[in-house]
């Protein structure tokens, strides 16, 4: 029987990278797992609550289940008291139960499982009988990942009628993170196009930003939540800066590259088929771009 599920504050709030995974430049394009590890011990020692494993700045789609057992396997042990919520992103309804059945075994903090995004469009009804067997299926608290530039979205009524803890909302749209908010379920805000109008109806953020200015993304939260909106506002325009540079190459390898050049550990690249970052990438200085923030 599933159990309702704990007020949302208690369970997720804050902000939560969502971590990179750095491939080797392999035959294969391994994991490198003592790597990852070491990116998650500078994240946790900037001041992030809880990191999200493979999810789209994670290249999650292109990672194997056994890879991420293996990668999973090493991260719950040393995370101490960083919140874990792995992304369940598998294609079928049976692959999702079965990472679920082993999730389940894990301390994490929630699960955050994405609809099978192939078949588009679908129906409510469809996105319901999904959800039910994810449910009934896992322990943990469940976060339902609305991303439709990638995947098919979730109406708001969906999200406000199931048993779950809330949504990861990457859509943006208007009204539908206050309308889930507003029926008591949790918000993470997936986007960081306006953390500081959005943060107001959620409970915390997952951030791709943070894995190279972690310090600025839980400094953000910090303003909005104690009220001081100029701050707020002076950071939050920086940090759409350091989005847009993100932007200018695949996402996740200037992410890496950036992140390698701030704390050291090799990052890799990222795995076929997106595109590695060319050879003129210049990560120094664009990690002195990033971490220049304003002051006062």
């Amino acid at each position: 029987m599933t159990m309702p599920p704990a007020p949302a504050a208690s369970v997720l709030q804050g902000v939560y990278a969502a971590n990179v995974t750095p491939f080797r430049d392999d035959d294969r394009f391994s994991i490198d797992v003592d790597a990852y590890l070491g990116h998650v011990r500078w994240l946790a020692a900037s001041g992030v609550t809880g990191v999200i494993p493979f999810g789209t700045n994670g290249e999650g789609p292109s990672i194997a289940t056994h890879e991420k057992r293996a990668v999973l396997d090493a991260l719950v042990p040393a995370a101490g008291s960083l919140h874990v919520v792995p992304t369940v992103a598998e294609g079928n309804l049976p692959d999702t139960l079965d990472l679920l059945a082993y999730l389940d075994d894990l301390p994490v903090r929630a699960v955050l499982v994405l609809p099978p995004y192939y078949f588009k469009p679908v129906s409510a009804e469809g996105l319901r009988l999904f959800y039910d067997r994810v449910l009934a299926a896992t322990r943990h608290p469940v976060v339902m990942y609305h991303i439709p530039k990638y995947a098919v979205p979730l109406p708001v009524d969906l999200v406000t009628g199931l048993p779950a803890w809330g949504v990861k909302d990457s859509g943006g749209e208007a009204g539908f993170a206050e309308a889930v908010h507003g029926a008591g379920k949790g918000v993470l805000v997936g986007t960081e196009d306006d953390l500081p109008g959005r943060l107001p109806t959620a409970q915390g953020s997952i951030s791709a930003l943070a894995n190279i200015v972690p310090e600025q993304v839980v400094a953000l939260y910090r303003h909005v939540r104690e009220g001081r909106r100029a701050e707020a506002a002076a950071l939050s325009a920086h940090l759409q800066q350091v989005r847009a540079m993100t932007k200018e190459y695949v996402s996740a390898g200037v992410l890496k590259r950036v992140a390698e050049a701030r704390h050291g550990h090799p990052m890799g690249t990222v795995r076929p088929p997106l595109e590695p970052l060319p050879p003129s990438f210049d990560a120094a200085a664009a990690a002195a771009r990033a971490t220049t923030a304003p002051t006062g």
